[in-house]
């Protein structure tokens, strides 16, 4: 393990770190795991075969395990509490609550499982999940999900490029309550990579948590951090999609022929469909994980798509004639039912080139199918504004707050790294060249007269970005973007019909209504939280005021 000798001192990581060398812990590995996993109480083995167990040690026969966590299926943000923003005596308050976790988990037998963080030699980081033994499922889907300790990946990480960066360190204890924070407690300090994640079950929290401290550590490096799905069409620049679960981002990025709108000729290669970097001084992207956390909704009752699974959470078991257990999806069970699986199910690598083009995935009804942003900093600025619908389960939060438009920049509820690094880091690769373009993906219209947008859509227009195909002009009731002019020679007769813009008075009133939530969620970002620039709010204000003088002329 890289010690503190990297980085000044931390009481936070000294606290995690030393509970790792606690008597009461044990090293372990993937094979361990999952004997153990398999006699958890509350863990069911199906008869569905394992992919390729023996690829993490595992034997050829190990089955597909399901965990399913209760009532809590989703991510808790209100657990989050972030180190650098604490006072003096939260400082003190919480360093003795994470004191006494240690404490109290130490009392009991736990695991430590090393695995690694990144899939090319340019950005690897060690990590290390700390657990209690009784947690040896959640600890199995994160050697599934990220890359366990062991080849090929180890060989690859002892010739990668040595960071000035300290193992990322995750202490994760389920069994942990305490009635001041009845939804669990998350303290993350990511300028040491280090994270306690307290009384939560669900395992995207070790996922996403894992990955929170690792794109701030490539932040550090001169990286992109993107919460999203990349991959290469043909010869063509990559492509990057970013939008919250739910947007489309799996579909659009996974999809091997758009619906056929693909040849044969244009090849898909996916890097990855939810963590990447963008290296901008080396000109590469990097997946950061081997394998896929994806919903199982659209998964039907022995779908040829489970033989890739190798571990499955929040899904239904049933019993067959033949006496078999088999796996249940389609979230019949309860929502964002999820399953790890393997990338081989499509043509995939661990990286390309930085993207060519960058399409922000937005549910903003103001908005038509596809326009093209002009500008690096209007760019910036509409990715930082994103603006979207969150996925019914994947959030633990309060179902009426699903149904309102949310912001959140750049798709990425995960960052704890201040918003205008992101900002800035963005700027400088749409300045390089890359192209930006928004995609609603959700409808289009005024509230009460909606025009839904097919998924068949949306592949299209990805299809035709890529080969050059869309004609432009300008869109001038919203300064500095473009839409389609060709839109109906290429996706159908009536598109300008159902999303061409509108110019009536409560249409445009309903697009400035956006632009300005937009705005004000910047604005406050830079009043209240000292964390926007100017340069990524002032487009969006010489927008809105092309309408306003439209609605109010002098």
């Amino acid at each position: 393990m890289a010690s503190l000798k990297k980085l000044p001192g931390s009481s936070w990581r000294a606290v995690i770190e030393s509970a790792f060398f606690a008597n009461s812990v044990k090293k372990t590995d993937m094979a361990e795991l999952y004997t153990h996993a398999s006699k958890q109480p509350e863990v069911m083995m199906t008869d569905e075969p394992m992919y390729k167990p023996q690829q993490f040690g595992l034997p050829k026969t190990a089955k597909v395990l399901i965990s399913n966590d209760g009532g809590i299926v989703g991510r808790t943000a209100r657990a989050r509490r972030l180190v650098r923003e604490f006072s003096k005596s939260e400082k003190d308050k919480y360093l003795a609550i994470l004191g006494d976790a240690v404490y109290a988990f130490s009392k009991k037998p736990g695991f430590w499982l090393e695995g690694v963080v990144g899939l090319h030699s340019k950005f690897m980081i060690k990590a290390h999940l700390l657990s209690p033994q009784t947690d040896a499922k959640n600890m199995l889907d994160w050697g599934f999900n990220f890359a366990p300790f062991i080849e090929p990946w180890s060989k690859t990480y002892a010739k990668s490029r040595q960071l000035n960066e300290p193992d990322i360190l995750v202490f994760a204890d389920p069994e942990w309550s305490n009635p001041e924070f009845p939804s669990g407690l998350v303290i993350i300090d990511e300028m040491q990579n280090c994270i306690a994640i307290l009384g939560l079950r669900y395992f995207g929290e070790r996922k996403k948590g894992t990955l929170t401290i690792a794109w701030t550590a490539g932040v550090r490096h001169n990286m992109v951090a993107c919460h999203g799905g990349i991959k290469t069409i043909g010869s063509k620049p990559p492509v990057a999609v970013f939008g919250l679960s739910g947007s489309g981002k799996s579909s659009i990025t996974n999809s091997l022929d758009h619906e056929g709108t693909l040849h044969k000729s244009e090849k898909v290669t996916v890097i990855h469909d939810d963590a990447f970097l963008i290296d901008l001084d080396n000109n590469i992207t990097i997946a950061l994980e081997p394998s896929l956390f994806d919903k199982t909704d659209a998964v039907n009752f022995k779908d040829p798509i489970i033989k890739y699974f190798y571990s499955a959470q929040n899904v239904a078991v049933t019993l067959t004639e033949e006496g078999k257990r088999r796996i249940v999806g389609q979230d019949i069970r309860n929502d964002n039912g999820r399953c790890i699986k393997s990338r081989d199910m499509f043509n995939h690598d661990d990286s390309c080139k930085k993207p060519g083009m960058v399409i922000w995935l937005q549910k903003d009804t103001s908005l038509p199918p596809i326009s093209k942003i002009i500008t690096p900093a209007l760019s910036v600025a509409m990715g930082a504004s994103l603006s979207t619908l969150r996925a019914k389960g994947v959030e633990n939060v309060d179902p009426k707050e699903l149904e309102k438009l949310v912001i959140e920049p750049f798709a990425n509820p995960f960052r704890v790294h201040p918003l205008v690094v992101d900002c800035h880091q963005f700027l400088k690769l749409f300045k390089a060249g890359c192209e930006c373009y928004i995609m609603n993906t959700h409808a289009f219209g005024l509230p009460g007269s909606l025009t839904n947008i097919p998924k068949e859509l949306s592949l299209n227009i990805v299809t035709q970005l890529v080969r050059g195909k869309i004609e432009w002009r300008e869109w001038k009731r919203f300064s500095g973007l473009l839409v389609p002019k060709n839109g109906n020679e290429i996706f159908g007769s009536d598109y300008d019909r159902k999303y061409k813009p509108l110019k009536t008075p409560d249409y445009l009133e309903f697009l400035r209504d956006r632009m300005q939530d937009r705005i004000t969620f910047l604005s406050n970002k830079r009043d209240l939280d000292n964390d926007m620039d100017n340069a990524f709010i002032d487009p969006l204000v010489s927008a809105r005021t092309v309408i306003d003088r439209i609605l109010n002329p002098v």
